[in-house]
């Protein structure tokens, strides 16, 4: 479309190897201070700065380029678990709040821009019908809600719940990973309550071709159109532009 854009982020973070996957660029440093000064230095050479929860970054690249726009965008733990007082000044320096899930509109006034899936990689698979369900869970502590809360659903699957944080699967092999089961669980609980949003999670294996069982206990069978990257980057640039 005529655009450069270019992605960095602190070398260290990329458990999963997304990045790498992506061949986007990581700079090396043990200090976060650090790497948020490399970041506003480098935000001279672009007209849009599009900042992915880190708010501390906000008002460091306002104050040294007050003209450049800058995209503050949430996508979930940062929003929910920093209060607002914390949020306040990054906030109201940012020229726009994108949310990536409908849920954090309750947190701040923004505008959701649903997340979209990489449906390349995410490509259709023959999915077994084996009545396996997975759930990739970021905490231990989950497993037996999940359960819990499966059984009081009345559904009856074979469940399995691995531990995204002991047992990470590399971003490159998701999809083939995914295509063993027939069923991905999509509940999340956080802070004693289910987050009313598919993960990020979902919506890929919903590309692979899983059943989802969603936070509302359905059982959903495709991606929605919204998650669609033709779609989200139809609405991003009418954002920019």
């Amino acid at each position: 479309m005529g655009y450069t854009a270019d992605v960095i982020k602190r070398a260290g973070f990329d458990q999963f190897g997304i990045m790498r996957f992506y061949q986007q660029r990581t700079i090396k440093t043990f200090y976060g201070g650090k790497f948020l000064k490399i970041a506003a230095k480098e935000a001279e050479n672009y007209d849009i700065i599009h900042i992915h929860d880190l708010i501390r970054l906000v008002p460091l690249v306002k104050k040294q380029f007050p003209n450049k726009k800058i995209i503050l965008h949430y996508h979930g733990s940062i929003l929910r678990n920093t209060p607002k007082e914390k949020r306040k000044e990054a906030e109201s320096k940012a020229d726009k709040i994108l949310l990536s899930t409908p849920d954090l509109t309750n947190y701040v006034e923004g505008i959701y821009l649903p997340n979209p899936v990489d449906t390349e990689h995410f490509s259709t698979r023959k999915i077994p019908v084996n009545n396996k369900a997975l759930s990739l869970m970021t905490h231990n502590e989950t497993k037996e809600i999940l359960k819990k809360i499966l059984k009081e659903s009345g559904k009856s699957f074979e469940f399995e719940a691995i531990s995204r944080q002991e047992k990470p699967v590399k971003y490159e092999n998701m999809p083939n990973f995914l295509s063993n089961y027939e069923y991905l669980v999509d509940v999340k609980y956080i802070n004693n309550e289910i987050v009313l949003a598919y993960s990020l999670l979902g919506l890929q294996a919903l590309a692979v071709g899983l059943k989802v069982i969603n936070h509302n206990l359905e059982v959903v069978k495709s991606l929605p159109e919204e998650n669609r990257p033709e779609i989200v980057i139809k609405r991003i640039m009418s954002l920019y532009d």
